[in-house]
């Protein structure tokens, strides 16, 4: 496993780092004597920065896992696609590493690249003017910057996450994607028509399902193994104009999974996810949040919708635009941002597992204490994410669910008091036991959210013989020198 680093030698490594402040500007390049290391000699003309300076270098080796912090020798702010280009082709001469991060939500060090370069997305992040078809998107766009462009012309993707003013299109498209829509349209990953990719030998290709149709499904989804996403055309459909929501609350957990299981399959809602929390008295309770989009004047009858369902109660109905319901979780996230949790050492876990065992599977979660379970509260009650998903809408071979028509995702944040290393052990051992009895019962893992550092052979069984063949095939072609995101560790 990769070394857990204390703030002591994470700051002698740093100071040990290479020294220097910026390189590149074009024509403004400031080439400082001292950046002139052996490592770093000869960088190609940029119109962005690479920064060598010890706080640049610092705040980049930092994810949501809050544990790992594999320290890079420079990072590139680029300017253009060509600094992308310009960059990973250096890099190869140099056998030097490269990682890309957006706003860092992945865990376990997968967008670190200790001792090589990582290329801060963000400082391309433009969103093209859409057309009635399509939007091009650079990858360090947040998809709350496309939701802005593209309902200014009554226009939406159709499929967005929870809080999508918290990742980049460049960060979600390398891994899946999920959203409140995805049992109608599947993965992010599955709504994209055209890609521009940086491959690992430092080309730049376009690629599409008619076009090195491999590359772009290798890509999507493939963690950044054999390419950097510089460009995604993503389709559009007409907007919603508003849409009406409330939660369906139960008791009963065999109750709970069926009326889920049975919503997801017959689509009756357009948007749907679930919870479930356990109260101070250790008492767990259920939730369906259900969603239907409208236009006035016509409203759904969400009663009516439901008089199949066998609920204990359910939320006051709750009236709100599109764009309201696509932006509803900012104040929620910026306070976040703003708390000590946000700072915490973060374990967090996402399984995908089989319908037909979840409620045996569940069991382990729901009996574990509140101090090993690390879960965030909201009021008094611990909570974790919880919905079903209809696989056969999840078309790319790199998102890999189980071979069932129906499975549950499971997202278990968990974090462990800050300073506190017994706690975050526990956590990470609870997770490994989780683990080994998702694969048991055919589960699969969401990659950002891995609950460890996965070797190569949790890879391969991941992945399955026939994708890791192709995978390590695709590795071969397009990133012969094992330059791309190493910190997934999946080639080593």
């Amino acid at each position: 496993m990769r070394k857990q680093i204390s703030r002591r030698n994470f700051m002698r490594s740093v100071a040990a780092a290479s020294s220097g402040t910026i390189i590149g500007l074009g024509s403004r390049a400031i080439m400082p004597a001292q950046a002139q290391t052996q490592q770093f000699r000869d960088i190609p003309k940029l119109d962005g920065v690479l920064l060598f300076d010890e706080a640049s270098r610092k705040a980049i080796a930092v994810d949501g896992s809050n544990i790992f912090h594999g320290i890079p020798a420079a990072v590139l702010k680029p300017g253009s696609v060509q600094d992308i280009v310009e960059t990973v082709g250096y890099a190869n001469r140099h056998a030097l590493k490269v990682a890309i991060k957006g706003h860092g939500h992945a865990t376990y060090g997968q967008s670190q690249a200790e001792g090589g370069i990582v290329i801060d997305s963000r400082t391309l992040s433009a969103v093209h003017r859409p057309t009635a078809e399509s939007v091009d998107v650079e990858p360090g766009a947040f998809w709350g910057d496309v939701a802005t462009a593209t309902l200014a012309k009554g226009l939406s993707p159709r499929v967005y996450l929870s809080n999508c003013t918290a990742v980049t299109v460049g960060g979600t498209l390398s891994v899946g994607g999920i959203g409140n829509t995805s049992n109608h349209y599947g993965a992010q990953v599955d709504n994209v028509t055209e890609l521009d990719v940086v491959t690992g030998d430092g080309r730049l290709v376009t690629c599409s399902p008619d076009r090195d149709n491999e590359l772009f499904n290798i890509v999507l989804a493939g963690v950044g193994q054999c390419g950097i996403i510089v460009r995604a055309r993503i389709p559009l459909v007409p907007g919603p104009s508003h849409v009406m929501l409330h939660d369906l609350i139960y008791a009963d957990l065999e109750k709970y999974l069926a009326d889920h299981l049975r919503i997801a399959a017959d689509g009756r809602f357009d948007s749907q996810r679930g919870a479930m929390s356990r109260n101070k008295n250790g008492e767990w309770s259920f939730s369906i949040e259900v969603g239907k989009f409208f236009s006035p004047p016509d409203e759904p009858n969400l009663a009516s919708l439901e008089q199949d369902l066998r609920l204990d109660s359910a939320t006051a109905p709750v009236r709100m635009t599109y764009r309201e319901y696509l932006f509803r979780f900012d104040a929620q996230y910026a306070r976040f941002l703003a708390s000590a949790a946000s700072r915490a050492p973060s374990a967090h876990i996402t399984m995908w597992i089989p319908a037909s065992v979840t409620k045996e599977y569940l069991a382990d979660i729901l009996a574990l204490p509140p101090e090993l379970a690390g879960l965030p509260r909201v009021a008094e009650s611990e909570t974790f994410s919880f919905y079903p998903l209809n696989t056969r809408r999840f078309t790319r071979p790199m998102f890999k669910v189980p071979d069932e028509d129906q499975v549950f995702g499971i997202w278990l944040r968990r974090s462990a008091p800050i300073g506190d290393r017994e706690a975050l052990s526990a956590i990470m051992a609870s997770n490994r036991e989780l683990l080994a009895k998702m694969i048991a019962v055919g589960g699969k893992r969401y990659s950002p959210y891995a609950g460890e550092v996965m070797s190569p052979e949790q890879w391969a069984v991941h992945f399955g013989p026939d994708m890791w063949r192709r995978l390590s095939e695709a590795k071969k072609k397009f990133d012969s020198n094992n330059v791309l995101t190493p910190g997934a560790e999946m080639f080593r």
